[in-house]
């Protein structure tokens, strides 16, 4: 049995501070504000585009470092097929930033073009974390329902994820996620660099 590395760890940290200097500077706005900056976000190429990129690639190698861990590790077949989707799923959310570039680049394109394309990436914005806090309460179910056998921080992971999945399912409690994300990939943090140390085959 290989060990697992603790890279993931570092970097479910850096996300930790990189996710809400990227988001409650947008959602600190009231909605119509949201809308508006939003709008504005999409129409344009900035440095905050490459950020939000960032930001993906990493969520998206921390559920694939821990799916990794229970396929070694734990007996979780389901577990791991989950974070694959929500790693799916994450990649889809970040890949609007290709709206983006097309409205940035696309200056010829007409105006009912330009609504319908933001419009567009908002729609698959919304989907995707619609999509992602279904998997992520799933997984937070399976989860619990084998507590007896996991590792502490595990249940930890699943009750601060079941929370969060349940805020962002009614959209306006999602907004505190800007907060209780971090925390959740602090515990992720945790497990990861202390590796063998509290992670065990059940």
């Amino acid at each position: 049995m290989t060990h697992h590395p603790a890279l993931p760890g570092y970097i479910a940290i850096a996300l930790a501070l990189l996710f809400p200097a990227y988001w409650a500077p947008m959602l600190s706005s009231g909605m119509e504000s949201f809308a508006d900056a939003y709008r504005a976000d999409v129409m344009q190429l900035s440095a905050m585009d490459l950020l939000f990129v960032v930001i993906g690639v990493m969520e998206i190698y921390i559920y694939l470092s821990l799916r990794r861990l229970f396929q070694e590790r734990i007996d979780g077949a389901l577990p791991a097929t989950l974070l694959l989707l929500m790693a799916i799923t994450v990649g889809v959310f970040h890949a609007t930033v290709l709206f983006d570039v097309v409205l940035s680049l696309g200056s010829t394109l007409d105006e009912p073009v330009r609504e319908r394309l933001v419009a567009a990436s908002a729609v698959v914005m919304i989907a995707a974390l619609f999509v992602y806090a279904v998997l992520g309460l799933v997984l937070s179910i399976v989860l619990l329902s084998r507590r007896a056998a996991l590792p502490r921080l595990l249940k930890v992971f699943a009750v601060l994820l079941a929370v969060a999945c349940v805020l962002q399912l009614t959209v306006v409690g999602g907004l505190l996620n800007v907060v209780l994300f971090p925390l959740i990939l602090l515990v992720l943090a945790v497990l990861f660099i202390r590796g063998d140390h509290e992670v065990e085959v059940v």
